[in-house]
């Protein structure tokens, strides 16, 4: 009987592991936008490898942080509005930092968190800083992922 409920337990969740799509974020060609229903309470989004251009493509603030990052939560705001949710409803946020040494990073930190407040009324619980040696492009400073929940 066990053994048949754990098999069951394990089929649905294969399933709906199954029913997971790649979503295709209208207008944003920056990151990529991964909508997962499993089943259970509450629907997952993830965003990954959002970066700091414009819809046509044009990099925002080439050597300048702040104004990337600007650049990265105004896209994150635009893929969020795909699957019907805001920026409030991001649980977890990765920041990847291309070069940053620990100075750096103290700096990087405390600038991403003030302009953070200014679009999150409520920050994410889980925030993470990584110092990457390189992402996409030579030119871009940051790379953002984040889990959002509705």
């Amino acid at each position: 009987m066990i053994k048949l409920l754990f098999s069951l337990v394990i089929g649905l969740v294969l399933a709906s592991c199954a029913r997971a799509q790649p979503i295709e974020p209208p207008h944003v060609p920056t990151g990529y936008l991964y909508k997962v229903e499993p089943g259970i309470p509450g629907k997952q989004v993830y965003i990954c490898n959002q970066r700091p251009f414009t819809t046509t493509g044009e990099l925002v603030g080439s050597g300048n942080l702040r104004l990337q990052a600007q650049q990265v939560f105004d896209n994150l705001k635009t893929s969020l509005q795909t699957v019907d949710m805001t920026l409030q409803n991001v649980t977890q946020i990765t920041y990847s930092i291309r070069g940053a040494s620990t100075v750096v990073d103290t700096i990087s930190s405390r600038a991403l968190n003030t302009l953070a407040m200014a679009y999150f009324t409520q920050m994410p619980s889980i925030i993470e800083m990584k110092n990457v040696s390189q992402l996409a492009r030579e030119d871009v400073l940051i790379e953002v992922e984040v889990v959002a929940v509705k």
